[in-house]
C-alpha cells in the first residue's frame, strides 16, 4: 500500500471513530493537502516521508472516547512501547504514526496520557501555532484539520534551528523556502503570515528570525 494510501486509511478510521475532528494533522503529509488546496503548485513538493504526526489538543471534550491502540493494530501498525516513560510508537513498513500534544506553560516537553483514547502523546514545545492557527479542508470523504499554511512555514522556521539531526533541519529549511516562494506575490498569503508572525512573542519572533538567518530567506513582505 502506497504511504499515502494507509495515511488516508487511518484518518478515515480516526474520523468513523469521532476523534479526528479534535485533532490537527501536522508534520510534512500537510504538504499533500496545501497542494490539493491549491492546485498543486510546483512550489510546494508532495510529502516524501515515512512519518505521520497528529496533534492532540490537551483539553478534549469528555465525551470523546476510544482506543486508539486498537485503531492503529486494525490497520496492521505494531505498537511500539517505550519504557518507563510508556510513550507509544505506531510502526507499518509504509508508515510511522506519532501522537503529540502541547506542554503549553511548562518549561519541560513530557509524555501526556490520553486516558479516554487510550494513547500517550508526545508534548512538544510550538505544538500552540498549529493548534491557535488551523484550517478544516475537506479532501475526498475526509474533513481534516491542518495548520494553516502560513502558520505551517512559521513553524518550520523555527523548528529547523532545534533540530539535532541535520538532514532534518534541511528538510524543514527546504520546505520553508518552498511555501515562502509559493506566497509570494499572493497578497492574502503575504498579509497572513505577517499577522501570524506579529501576534507571536518576542522570543518566538527571534526563533523565527534566526531560521530566516540560517536558512537565507525573508519573510514575503
Amino acid at each position: 500500500m502506497e504511504k499515502f494510501d494507509l495515511l488516508l486509511k487511518v484518518l478515515r478510521d480516526l474520523q468513523t471513530a469521532g476523534i479526528l475532528r479534535h485533532t490537527v494533522l501536522v508534520g510534512s503529509w500537510c504538504q499533500n493537502f496545501y497542494r490539493h488546496l491549491y492546485g498543486n503548485p510546483v512550489e510546494i513538493p508532495a510529502a516524501r516521508t515515512l512519518d505521520a504526526d497528529l496533534l492532540i489538543p490537551r483539553r478534549l471534550p469528555a465525551n470523546v472516547h476510544g482506543n486508539i491502540i486498537e485503531l492503529m493494530e486494525k490497520n496492521d501498525f505494531a505498537v511500539e512501547i517505550d519504557y518507563p516513560s510508556g510513550y507509544h510508537r505506531f510502526t507499518h513498513p509504509d508508515l510511522k504514526f506519532e501522537f503529540l500534544t502541547d506542554p503549553g506553560s511548562k518549561p519541560d516537553e513530557q509524555i501526556y496520557k490520553f486516558k479516554q483514547l487510550g494513547v500517550t502523546a508526545q508534548e512538544l514545545r510550538y505544538m500552540s501555532i498549529p493548534l491557535s492557527h488551523k484550517l478544516t479542508i475537506t479532501y475526498e470523504d475526509l474533513t481534516l484539520t491542518i495548520p494553516e499554511p502560513e502558520a505551517f512555514t512559521l513553524h518550520k522556521l523555527i523548528v529547523c534551528c532545534l533540530r539535532k539531526k541535520a538532514e532534518k533541519a534541511v528538510k524543514d529549511t527546504e520546505t520553508a523556502r518552498g511555501m515562502l516562494m509559493f506566497f509570494d506575490g499572493k497578497p492574502h498569503h503575504v498579509k497572513r503570515i505577517v499577522e501570524i508572525y506579529e501576534s507571536f512573542p518576542k522570543g518566538w519572533k527571534k526563533r523565527v528570525d534566526d531560521g530566516l538567518k540560517k536558512s537565507g530567506l525573508e519573510l514575503p513582505l
